[in-house]
């Protein structure tokens, strides 16, 4: 239980924010495994309770040290989320298996949708119900 609230916590700032954060689109970065590949971090996480409601940004409640967090895609379908330049106390680390099959991204047993994706970052959306998180990331 704490793995998936962790995780939906970091996606949750990977995804969403009130701000629009533009990510450069690079027609010739196509959406697969080894694209996919690399460190990112998360820069917004938005979050809706249903279609009527408006965002709401929940990265702004995330302690400094959290929002510096690195996500790493390895290349053997693992990941690893670890502190940024500044750690928590105590410091966490976390890891585990992620599988993308077309536009649907696992991270351990949670499946979201790539919505959007680039050279420099891309959208994962999760919806559970009528709730809808949206992570962006920006890969470093």
């Amino acid at each position: 239980m704490k793995k998936i609230i962790t995780l939906a916590a970091f996606l949750i700032i990977i995804f969403s924010s009130c701000k629009k954060d533009e990510v450069v689109s690079n027609s010739t970065c196509l959406l697969s495994s080894s694209n996919i590949l690399g460190t990112y971090k998360i820069t917004s996480i938005l979050y809706k309770s249903s279609p009527q409601t408006p965002e709401i940004d929940y990265f702004i409640y995330y302690d400094e040290c959290e929002k510096d967090n690195l996500l790493i895609f390895n290349s053997n379908n693992t990941y690893v989320i670890s502190e940024g330049a500044t750690a928590c106390s105590p410091t966490t680390s976390e890891s585990g298996n992620w599988n993308l099959n077309q536009s649907s991204i696992t991270i351990d047993s949670e499946l979201g949708t790539i919505t959007d994706f680039f050279c420099s970052g891309m959208k994962i959306k999760k919806v559970y119900g009528a709730e809808e998180t949206t992570i962006i990331l920006a890969k470093q």
